[in-house]
């Protein structure tokens, strides 16, 4: 896992009070990344031009566009010809400072206006365009000057595009992210995914972990009271210097692998039982993801009266009941279950209403989400792991009197939301699907509620069903006895990973993502 901050110039005031640095050095250093991660790109592999190699940076007025500047002082050269479009004219002291810095070792400059005209001229030399406009500081939206240097920007083939901190805006469009010091919260919104390419951390002077741990080091409370109101200005500062969320990465699932239990059944491995509602396939789907990710047995529960046809061979795997088997050992509900208005809704939500009863833990997704009866399960029931996407999560939201908000809004705020849902029900676990996945609970004995974040999904799993096959495999790990947070963690992980196999993104299935497993 790797520490992601909310406020990265928080964490570069507690670097440079602690370790000495100035903002000079800082900044040099951060140029210096920028450099290293672009001159792979700088030259043709066929040496042909019809001038000269070509890099365009485009510099804003801020900090960020100095970053720009002092990457174009370092890599102008007879070989290399380096323009710096100023988006906006240097305004800050260090923008201004590295841009008189660039002119004088004989940068070119030009302006916003005359961008396009450049571009026709250079293409065919142009290697990498840098954006250095705006960095992970920018709120807000784009003016109708610097939306049109990016869209022009966007529309450059051939060059390899690098981003400096985060792409401006999130509308440039990057190969390649160099986030300086620390990952930042803004690089992992859904509207970032299709803006960063790939992300990299540079150092700035200090190693990466010198860097985050600098926070430690500063405005440390001068007594242990721990009262909120007696917290001076600086220290409630410093309380924004700790991690806000924890990036997954592939190494931190854990696996259901079974070498250490040879002396074993398929009791051993626990009973994964799935609700069956109006649209049965949603339920065997989850059924067969169970099934496939480790459990040792799988049956469904039918909420209606008319049995389950099989028609495949494959779904002879799982069993069908009557009744909740007195050896299952988790819960699915939800995939296919019908909403409120369903012919089924009277059963489901009679179900609904009982399963606070239940000691099993439970998956809850899809159509659940819509019953208002799903307040009190939640203020009844802990160990719970509720998976909605964005549209069930404002429904989820709306049941449990945490507002009304359009699925825009509960997309835009979906971090301080998930936040917001966990602090109220502690100890159940919230894991909300999009682009990035957000997971989230407040365990026993922590203050603060604990955020993951799965950036390994592709649009791959854009298909219906991909929510059910994940669904199972939360169950599946509930059933052998994982926690609801390691159990929905870790079938995450491994869920966005098996999206990765498809060569052919748009080819994924259900049984396909199971298969992939």
């Amino acid at each position: 896992m790797q520490d992601i901050f909310l406020d990265a110039r928080l964490l570069d005031k507690a670097a440079r009070e602690n370790y000495g640095l100035s903002e000079d050095i800082m900044m040099e250093n951060a140029a210096a990344a920028l450099e290293s991660y672009g001159k792979d790109y700088f030259f043709s592999p066929d040496k042909k031009y019809i001038n000269r190699p070509t890099v365009l940076i485009l510099a804003g007025s801020g900090n960020n566009g100095a970053d720009g500047y002092a990457l174009a002082r370092r890599i102008v050269q007879h070989e290399i010809c380096v323009t710096v479009c100023q988006v906006y004219e240097p305004k800050s002291p260090m923008c201004v400072i590295q841009a008189e810095r660039a002119k004088k070792a004989g940068v070119i400059f030009i302006n916003p206006y005359d961008l396009d005209d450049w571009l026709e001229r250079t293409s065919f030399d142009l290697r990498v365009v840098y954006d250095c406009v705006f960095g992970s500081g920018f709120h807000g939206e784009l003016d109708a000057l610097c939306s049109a240097v990016i869209q022009s920007a966007n529309k450059i083939e051939g060059a390899y595009k690098i981003a400096c901190d985060i792409p401006t805006g999130c509308a440039f469009r990057a190969d390649l992210t160099v986030t300086m010091g620390a990952l930042k919260a803004a690089l992992y919104t859904d509207r970032a995914k299709d803006a960063c390419g790939k992300i990299v951390v540079a150092d700035l002077g200090v190693s990466r972990s010198n860097f985050e741990a600098a926070a430690s080091t500063v405005c440390k409370p001068a007594n242990d009271s721990g009262i909120e109101q007696n917290l001076s200005k600086a220290q409630k500062a410093a309380a924004l210097l700790k991690p806000c969320a924890q990036l997954l990465e592939k190494a931190d699932a854990r696996l259901p692998f079974r070498s250490k239990k040879q002396n074993s059944n398929k009791g051993t491995f626990g009973h994964t039982a799935v609700f069956c509602g109006e649209k049965a396939g949603a339920a065997v789907i989850a059924g067969h993801a169970a099934l496939k990710f480790g459990s040792g047995l799988v049956s469904l529960l039918p909420i209606a009266r008319e049995k389950i046809q099989f028609e495949k061979v494959e779904d002879f795997e799982l069993m069908i009941s009557d009744k909740l088997p007195q050896n299952a050992t988790a819960l699915v509900i939800g995939p296919g279950l019908g909403r409120p208005s369903s012919s089924q809704a009277k059963d489901a939500a009679s179900i609904v209403c009982g399963l606070d009863s239940i000691p099993q833990p439970l998956v809850l997704d899809a159509d659940i989400f819509y019953y208002p009866q799903i307040k009190e399960l939640l203020e009844k029931k802990k160990n719970l792991v509720l998976t909605p996407h964005p549209k069930e999560f404002a429904e989820l939201l709306k049941n449990c009197g945490l507002g009304n908000y359009s699925v825009q809004e509960a997309v835009q705020n979906r971090f301080e939301l998930v936040k917001e849902f966990a602090k109220k029900y502690p100890e159940r676990v919230l894991l909300l699907k999009g682009a990035n996945v957000l997971i989230a609970s407040q365990l026993p004995g922590e203050n603060e509620v604990r955020v993951y974040i799965n950036p390994l999904g592709t649009s791959a799993l854009a298909k219906g069903g991909s929510g059910d096959v994940l669904s199972g495999m939360i169950g599946a790990l509930l059933a052998q006895g994982y926690s609801p947070l390691d159990a929905a963690a870790s079938a995450s992980i491994a869920h966005a990973s098996a999206s990765q196999e498809f060569k052919n993104d748009f080819a994924l299935t259900p049984f396909g993502l199971i298969g992939a497993i």
